[in-house]
């Protein structure tokens, strides 16, 4: 019964203490300053490599983390349509309603067709 209450208390000392170390770690690097801290922060980590931060004998075992080129193609082309959403949007709107605005011309086109053909066949 006392082993099962150490092991509980050793568990709840080391999440706190990796709490607090998570806690510490990021407020010395500034994460929980300003925005223009926050800014520099996370071009600072965007930057980082692993190499910066583990040894060598360490970073040697890694296996190689590159991103592969299809996701980053793909993660461009998403950005690019996020960058341009309203003038996608506007340029949806403006077709529904040219479509709409054109739809009875479009109707009476269709049936003088429809007229036409049927005339045709009626020969």
């Amino acid at each position: 019964m006392a082993m099962g209450k150490l092991v509980s208390f050793v568990k709840l000392s080391t999440k706190l203490g990796l709490s607090g170390l998570a806690v510490y770690t990021t407020y010395n690097l500034g994460i929980w300053g300003n925005c223009k801290q926050g800014e520099q922060v996370f071009y600072k980590l965007q930057s980082a490599k692993v190499t910066d931060v583990l040894p060598e004998e360490i970073t040697s075992q890694l296996p190689d983390m590159t991103v592969p080129e299809e996701l980053t193609g793909t993660i461009t082309a998403v950005g690019e349509v996020k960058k341009n959403m309203w003038g996608y949007y506007n340029s949806g709107v403006g077709s529904v309603f040219g479509g709409l605005a054109s739809l009875p011309d479009t109707v009476k086109g269709w049936s003088d067709q429809a007229v036409e053909m049927v005339k045709e066949n009626i020969k």
